[in-house]
């Protein structure tokens, strides 16, 4: 081994020691009634099997590892006991909602949830009928993939969850809000999802705040759709700069089940998701569409891994990615259609523009077919933009901030045209606008337009 391996692995040691050691002195304090404490127990164990993540793994290339160091404590940031012994805390836990982000109204008709730093707030807005005051199911932690084993350490030290359990047809905004206590420590949301036969959610997940010092946002989703469910699923991820943000998604799908997953990520330092969906049941259906916007040094690492496991199930995967500057976008998208799913459909559409003299973009389409009779097509294409059409556009007279800052908005239209609620969709074009170092002339041109 050389002395760098020796020492990166003498790095990666200590910080799974410091891990360990911390959970050790809280484990005893955090609540039963979110993750049963043998779950907490067996989380350990498992971390402690597959070791902390290394750069060396493939699917850990793009992830910020070092950043975690400069995390001060994993233990979490608020305990849910002292939170709700405070009564003073409790009362002004909507002024400090609106003090710590200007949130956006909800679309018509959606019952909002929010949490602070994990911990739910206690706001004046009802909860929403789907949400189960029972205890999280806890999956075995050995299901959670090795490249998803920083899942493991929300296992660990979640204090609550947003459980929902439907039945019939809910419209749910949960909304997680990192902020200033959060400040060298860690923050663990926990997202449940439970769909009874023919249920329908459309479900709103947001990501927002910031903290003063690095603070990890460790976040968790698993989500169980029977027979027929519908879940619609917007996830917008708009932490800021001094946010590391990980999350480890699970889902299954049974039979007709149908599975949507609009995903736009913009915000953080370092930001890290890995999905694993299996589709479980015939005719099971996948839709995955998603952006990420990278300036300045910000990571934007996704991993998606869908599991063909029966007859005539269906997998759509469409990315758009742009990097600037010495920012780093990364896509992989694993597809395995298995011996028993033919008659299957398989789609993958992977873009990503590189704009940054040291900007990286790595899009990685993979089909696995077991199978015959299956139909399955993938593409991934990385570039800059177009100088034909750049051409085109300072032809008829716009200058060229203007005429790049169109072909980027272009560039990301196919994800951010997938949004179905118009309120959102407006909220999560702003969003994107603003990543983009052209929004200037972008605004300029809306403004042009609604002149004419």
């Amino acid at each position: 081994m050389s002395a760098i391996a020796a020492t990166a692995a003498a790095r990666r040691e200590q910080i799974l020691e410091r891990v360990l050691r911390e959970f050790e002195s809280v484990a005893a304090e955090l609540p039963e009634d979110t993750v049963p404490q043998s779950a907490r127990l067996q989380a350990a164990r498992e971390l402690t099997r597959l070791g902390w993540p290394q750069g060396r793994d493939e699917l850990w290339r793009y992830a910020n590892l070092r950043a975690l160091e400069r995390v001060g404590s994993f233990i979490p940031a608020r305990r849910r006991t002292q939170a709700l012994q405070s009564m003073a805390e409790a009362s002004t836990a909507a002024s400090a909602v609106a003090s710590l982000a200007a949130l956006p109204p909800s679309p018509a008709g959606f019952e909002r949830l929010v949490f602070i730093d994990g911990i739910r707030a206690a706001t004046n807005a009802p909860a929403p009928r789907s949400l189960s005051q029972r205890a999280t199911p806890s999956a075995p932690a050995a299901l959670w993939r090795p490249e998803q084993r920083l899942g493991l350490l929300g296992d660990m030290f979640a204090q609550d969850a947003a459980v929902l359990r439907v039945v019939g047809e809910a419209a749910v905004e949960v909304v997680y809000l990192t902020s200033e206590r959060a400040s060298g420590a860690a923050v663990y949301p926990r997202l449940c999802l439970e769909l009874a036969a023919d249920a329908r959610l459309t479900l709103i997940e947001r990501h927002l705040g910031d903290a003063g010092k690095p603070a990890l946002v460790s976040a968790t989703v698993s989500a169980e759709l029977a027979r027929g469910a519908q879940l619609m699923h917007y996830r917008l991820q708009q932490c800021g700069a001094n946010v590391l943000f990980d999350e480890s998604l699970q889902a299954v799908l049974q039979e007709h089940a149908s599975y949507q997953v609009r995903h736009i990520g913009i915000g953080s330092l370092a930001a890290r998701t890995s999905a694993r969906v299996r589709l479980a049941g015939r005719a099971a259906a996948l839709s995955w569409q998603a952006l990420a916007v990278g300036r300045g040094e910000q990571v934007h690492d996704c991993s998606l891994g869908v599991e063909h496991a029966a007859a005539d199930t269906r997998t759509e995967e469409t990315f758009r990615g742009i990097a600037d500057a010495r920012s780093r976008v990364a896509f992989s998208g694993h597809i395995h259609i298995e011996s028993g799913a033919a008659g299957s459909q398989a789609r993958q559409s992977l873009r990503g523009l590189i704009e940054g003299a040291q900007a990286e973009i790595d899009l990685q389409p993979r089909l696995q077919i077991d199978v015959d009779e299956v139909s399955a097509q993938h593409g991934a294409t990385t570039g800059r933009l177009d100088d034909n059409l750049l051409f085109y556009l300072l032809s008829r007279g716009l200058d060229p901030r203007q005429a790049r800052a169109l072909l980027k908005w272009a560039f990301l239209g196919d994800v951010l045209r997938s949004i179905e609620l118009p309120e959102l969709r407006t909220q999560a074009e702003h969003a994107a606008a603003g990543q983009l170092p052209d929004a200037a002339a972008l605004a300029e041109l809306t403004a042009a337009r609604s002149e004419a």
